[in-house]
């Protein structure tokens, strides 16, 4: 399966140990969220950067309840980095299976946790493959 987390708000879950890439609240509309996750399951973190938009790639190992940042207990999802690509915010809102994350006005939706129901990715994609499409979105000069 895979899921697309939305750090939108660049929130840094580097704080939580070494391969934490997302935490969600045990209350509230986020406690439904991504609940089920299997070890191998593919997840993608959207999230901004120096203009662009960043999607880290993970591979979903384990979650661990912690505390947050305001004291409270969320579960922490932990997972090994696979792959980034960096993409202009318009080519990552028509580009398969970023497009998902955007509305049809190209803003990146609300929801914290989508789940695509397209199995996982039979292959990440290369750490060179955001090159080829920046590339591609940057005017010639």
């Amino acid at each position: 399966m895979t899921y697309l987390f939305n750090n939108c708000r660049n929130r840094d879950h580097t704080r939580y140990g070494a391969g934490a890439f997302y935490d969600l609240d045990l209350g509230g509309y986020q406690a439904t969220m991504a609940k089920g996750l299997r070890p191998g399951d593919c997840c993608i973190v959207a999230s901004y950067g120096e203009g662009l938009v960043i999607f880290d790639w993970y591979a979903f190992a384990h979650e661990k309840r912690m505390f947050g940042e305001d004291g409270r207990l969320v579960r922490v999802l932990f997972g090994r980095l696979r792959s980034s690509e960096f993409l202009a915010k318009p080519l990552a809102a028509e580009t398969h299976p970023y497009a998902q994350f955007f509305d049809c006005h190209g803003r990146f939706k609300i929801a914290s946790v989508l789940r695509l129901a397209e199995p996982a990715p039979s292959r990440w994609p290369s750490t060179g493959a955001h090159l080829h499409r920046l590339k591609a979105a940057l005017p010639l000069l």
